[in-house]
């Protein structure tokens, strides 16, 4: 066991095996050829670097693609390449020139006494060693991280970590990085645990063994290497800790959402009721999918109130869709409230004050309208016409509404088989409620619980299918939606049958989309 103390960059705790970056040592078997033939080598080498930085770039986010962008204009300067040329016309090799650059150029910024300028100069270091590689003809193959990793380094280049896979990042440790480096800059964003100024050799010493980062929030942090029993217990302890008090962020939520081939989806969320106090849209969503709003009839809310609250949930949407699923009699679910929703609605089939609200409340943010259990396009019509009575109703007292989206829920077989006929006839988005779907699919209506674990049922698996071909002919939106923890294990499968948006209850919102993001689809994935 050896146990090495450094500075916090990034607090955290983090127990795993350690894979080092090592960047080597260059200028083995240099052969210098004419002066000539090395510029045009150089200038070969700065081309590939160019476009390899570009496809970085493309990638890249905020201050990430900024230093892409200073290491591309860094090759563009006329005075960096002046310096290159007249170093190889004078007979030194195209890679022994450009580290003459690189210790002139980054030793000018090693010199400001601004400690954030000063640890620009590793930009400086990381695109000339990019070039000196190309010329030398090393490798630059990516790190491949087979497991989650706390990786070392003597000194993080900022395309070190561009080439990695950011999820399998457990922790960060540098033998002479500053808290102002890109490396800790990228670890708190993230809130990867970070321990910088190990001092010299500890990288290499740590690489290929188990070790805990422990890195304190009052500065002083830790790399234990092939920790004891004892250790992993106490640092356990701190874990579970840390999780409990809610001071470790996932670093999963800031990440993209895309699959390892690159496939964009999205992830929405799912709100219980209007009357949930709580944050609207957490960590990682990017809308509601699908907001329930029977607590409006179990907590007898008035027109005024509904109106309130869901012009709050839209204002605290910051602009981000909020589906509302409007109350139905023709719901079997078995609260007290279908029973006295019939009794209460005089033979129509939507809560009015409902409705009205909701129109009312359409110009304060995405709002899109789903009515579920639509069995056909009978169902849809009767809902529209109802619909449109309340928007006559509220023009009659002087109120001009305009209507938001209005869409489907797909919760029955007969729904998905009719999805390019309800399309037609005016739904503007379809929701596929997975595991409502999955229980009037399987007969499972007196047993919902049991719907969770067979979502990825074959049968289903076709109804939603075939929703997502009729949508994709007619151009419409469509997502899965009614997403448990139960169920979530089973949901990657519809991604590879084409859908790319699911909306999920928030427990299970960063577990999908650590599982999507693992997902590689073919090249003729997405189109069913």
């Amino acid at each position: 066991m050896y146990t090495f103390t450094g500075v916090t960059a990034s607090a955290g705790i983090a127990f795993g095996p350690v894979e080092q970056i090592d960047h080597g040592t260059a200028g083995l078997h240099r052969i210098v050829c004419d002066p000539f033939r090395e510029r045009a080598l150089y200038d070969v080498a700065v081309v590939l670097a160019k476009d390899e930085l570009r496809r970085l770039s493309q990638r890249a986010k905020g201050p990430d693609a900024d230093i892409l962008l200073f290491q591309i204009a860094l090759l563009e300067d006329e005075s960096f390449t002046n310096e290159i040329g007249d170093y190889i016309a004078a007979g030194a090799g195209g890679a022994a020139a450009v580290e003459r650059a690189e210790q002139i150029f980054a030793g000018r910024l090693n010199n400001v006494d601004d400690e954030y300028i000063r640890e620009r100069s590793v930009d400086v270091c990381d695109v000339c060693r990019r070039v000196v590689d190309i010329l030398d003809g090393r490798p630059r193959r990516r790190l491949y991280l087979k497991h989650p990793s706390i990786l070392v380094a003597d000194r993080f280049f900022p395309s070190d970590l561009f080439s990695l896979d950011r999820r399998m990042i457990l922790g960060l440790a540098s033998n002479q990085d500053s808290a102002v480096s890109h490396a800790a800059i990228m670890a708190r964003s993230l809130g990867i645990p970070a321990v910088i100024q190990l001092g010299d050799g500890v990288a290499a010493l740590a690489a290929g063994h188990r070790a805990i980062l422990d890195a304190s929030e009052d500065g002083t942090a830790t790399l234990i290497v092939e920790p004891t029993g004892a250790h992993l217990a106490q640092a356990d302890c701190k874990v579970a800790q840390s999780r409990l008090h809610g001071r470790t962020p996932d670093p999963v939520a800031s990440l993209p959402c895309l699959t390892r081939d690159g496939t964009a989806f999205r992830l929405l969320t799912a709100v219980n009721t209007i009357s949930d106090p709580e944050e609207l849209l957490p960590q990682g969503a990017a809308g509601v999918g699908l907001l329930r709003t029977e607590s409006v009839l179990i907590d007898d809310l008035s027109e005024e109130v509904q109106f309130q609250r869901i012009r709050e949930k839209l204002q605290s949407s910051d602009g981000a869709m909020v589906a509302v699923r409007t109350c139905d009699t023709h719901a079997d679910d078995d609260s007290p409230w279908t029973a006295e929703l019939r009794a209460r609605l005089q033979g129509h089939r939507l809560f009015w004050p409902q409705i009205r609200a909701l129109l009312r409340a359409a110009p304060y943010g995405d709002l899109r309208v789903l009515f579920p259990m639509i069995a056909g396009v009978e169902d849809w019509e009767a809902c529209m016409q109802e619909m449109e009575a309340c928007r006559a109703e509220l023009r009659k007292e002087g109120q001009e509404v305009t209507l938001p989206p209005f869409g489907c829920i797909v919760d029955m077989p007969s729904a998905a088989l009719l999805a390019g006929e309800l399309i037609e006839h005016g739904a503007q988005m379809l929701a596929i409620d997975i595991e409502d779907l999955t229980r009037y699919t399987l007969g499972l209506v007196q047993d919902p619980a049991a719907a969770a674990t067979r979502v990825g049922n074959p049968a289903v698996q076709r109804l939603v299918r075939d929703v997502v071909v009729q949508a994709r002919a007619h151009n419409v939106e469509t997502y899965l939606c009614g997403i448990t923890v139960e169920s979530m294990p089973y949901i990657p499968v519809y991604l590879h049958l084409g859908i790319h948006t699911f909306s999920v209850e928030p427990a299970a919102l960063l577990p999908l989309k650590k599982l999507l993001m693992e997902q590689e689809l073919d090249p003729a994935s997405g189109e069913p």
